[in-house]
């Protein structure tokens, strides 16, 4: 009973970011290794990002994000994340979109390192409107927690493109169900080159 009473405290507070969210990128505050079977994590974030432009300086955005996580089996997590973009030259509030994705693990050995695979769809400014992308995601266990991310983005309108989502960043453990990410996340095409660094915390239940 307790269990579905955080389930539904996590879903209205991520409901409450949707509602609240009144050329982006999210922060993958993920790693390789499966949340196992019935459990639940939500993360709580912030990016700063950059929108790196050929002629123009430095175009810096508040992007605060929410991603809820679930166990489906000891191999399989389920994922929903959503967030807010805040110009900071302006202070305008505004919807970064909303993502959803399946995560598969096909390695995960707890003293070297764990390995997945993903497909996830999103809506929003990072995915250009709708679009499918793929995840490849490698963790690093042990002393140095680290974890790099591959998303290659398919936008479902205008033509063909590819769009390459890079991330690296570290997990740290802070107590045996909560943790804290410190990600850097790049999309290295031009004329606009993203770049967001990411502080999340994530608690487990």
């Amino acid at each position: 009973m307790r269990r579905m009473i955080r389930v539904a405290l996590a879903v209205v507070l991520l409901g409450g970011v949707l509602i609240l969210s009144t050329g982006c990128l999210f922060n993958i505050f993920q790693t390789a290794r499966m949340l196992g079977a019935g459990n639940t994590a939500l993360t709580i974030g912030v990016g700063m990002m950059d929108i790196v432009t050929i002629d123009d300086g430095p175009n810096w955005n508040l992007t605060p994000q929410a991603r809820l996580t679930f166990g489906l089996s000891d191999t399989v997590d389920l994922g929903i994340q959503t967030g807010a973009l805040v110009p900071l030259s302006t202070g305008d509030f505004g919807w970064l979109g909303v993502k959803g994705d399946v995560l598969f693990s096909l390695v995960d050995d707890p003293e070297a390192f764990s390995f997945a695979v993903g497909i996830g769809a999103g809506y929003g400014l990072e995915f250009l409107n709708t679009a499918v992308f793929g995840e490849a995601i490698f963790s690093v266990n042990g002393s140095l927690p680290l974890t790099i991310v591959y998303q290659p983005t398919v936008p479902l309108t205008g033509a063909f493109t590819v769009l390459h989502h890079i991330s690296g960043g570290l997990e740290l453990p802070i107590s045996e169900t909560a943790s804290i990410f410190l990600v850097v996340d790049v999309r290295p095409q031009e004329p606009r080159m993203l770049v967001s660094y990411g502080l999340g915390f994530q608690i487990g239940f």
